[in-house]
């Protein structure tokens, strides 16, 4: 499991000015406006070499970017067997068919971590319960989920980053407005 990340000088500068961010167990939700770091927070605790990451024990990092479920995008990001099934069920399936065999396939064991950016991309609000569920099981088999999201619906999770001060309560105001 991840316990923090220390972010280097070229993250921190990406990531809302901030030098350390602190993940707990379960479902962490990291949020805020388009540009705030959300993608770049991922990445740094998936590949970056100058930030300085802490865990609890051995940690599998997985990580997966909803833009790979894109069949024209012509990378890696997601290898092995598994990863090979998916991009070409992706292919023919729609968004929340793909997620669903991302949530099946994604070897996850306890103590593991899983990065997921905007798994609610492109889905209707059961879509999003689904994932949200699935994510919670997830966790309640003793993987370390960090969401970066825009979906109301990831926004009571035990632990919020917020990148931007205010800015939920800024999307609450403005969900509420758009319901009258």
């Amino acid at each position: 499991m991840i316990l923090s990340i220390r972010l280097c000088l070229r993250h921190s500068g990406r990531i809302s000015n901030r030098k350390k961010i602190i993940f707990k167990s379960g479902l962490n939700v990291v949020v805020g406006p388009n540009g705030s770091g959300k993608s770049s927070l991922l990445e740094a605790l998936f590949n970056c070499p100058d930030c300085v990451c802490t865990y609890d024990a051995d940690t599998n990092i997985q990580y997966f970017n909803s833009e790979i479920m894109n069949p024209h995008r012509n990378d890696a990001a997601f290898r092995g067997p598994q990863g090979s099934l998916i991009k070409v069920r992706a292919m023919f399936s729609s968004h929340g068919e793909t997620m669903r065999d991302v949530l099946r396939f994604t070897p996850l064991k306890p103590g593991d971590c899983f990065l997921l950016d905007e798994p609610d991309s492109g889905h209707d609000i059961q879509w999003v319960f689904k994932i949200r569920q699935g994510l919670e099981i997830l966790a309640k088999h003793g993987c370390q989920i960090i969401v970066a999201s825009h979906h109301p619906v990831f926004w009571d999770a035990e632990n919020m980053i917020e990148l931007k001060r205010g800015y939920m309560d800024q999307a609450w105001a403005k969900f509420r407005e758009s319901l009258y």
